[in-house]
């Protein structure tokens, strides 16, 4: 994934053992390995806003569960502990993670504040088949994936005023890993 000033990509590569996060400067063609976890495998990055950190998902716990690391320092500190697991992280253009949590068995969309974690953490869809959110410009929406469909996420609860989730498509076929861009 591009930095928010295009001048870095977050990758994983498992070069040398397992899948690791790793940061390219584009313009310098060197590349910078942020983690080094043994037995643990790290994916999908997302970057800060301000292009800071990141937060990616490891199961260094033995569960998938969302990390953020300071680019430059590598410090990391662990996002998430509810759920079995937590994977999907889109970090949003206000500092909010929406990402999906999976509680009893079924998925749900849920957004934090990282500075807070898991107590901020904040419910946003029903239970189902939920996969990849991903902000809308205005930051209040998602779009996301469940059971071959793609929907509009209002992230304000509908107990608040907020809308249910809308289906966009009503066409045959797997719609899945939906991106929206905040260009």
């Amino acid at each position: 994934t591009v930095s928010p000033d295009g001048r870095h990509v977050a990758i994983i590569l498992s070069m040398h053992g397992n899948p690791d996060l790793y940061v390219i400067d584009t313009a310098a063609n060197t590349w910078r390995r942020l983690t080094d976890t043994k037995k643990a495998s790290e994916g999908e990055p997302s970057w800060s806003p301000d292009g800071k950190k990141i937060v990616y998902v490891s199961d260094e716990a033995r569960t998938p569960q969302l990390y953020v690391i300071d680019v430059e320092t590598k410090r990391t500190r662990r996002l998430t502990a509810k759920g079995s697991q937590n994977v999907d992280p889109d970090w949003g253009a206000d500092g909010r993670i929406a990402y999906v949590t999976k509680r009893g068995g079924l998925n749900q969309i849920a957004v934090l504040d990282p500075a807070d974690g898991d107590r901020s953490a904040a419910l946003v869809t029903t239970p189902g088949s939920w996969e990849r959110p991903s902000w809308s410009r205005d930051g209040r929406h998602l779009v996301a994936s469940r059971d071959k469909a793609l929907f509009i996420v209002d992230t304000v609860p509908a107990t608040a005023g907020g809308d249910q989730p809308k289906q966009l498509f009503l066409n045959a076929g797997n719609w899945i890993t939906p991106c929206w861009s905040n260009k």
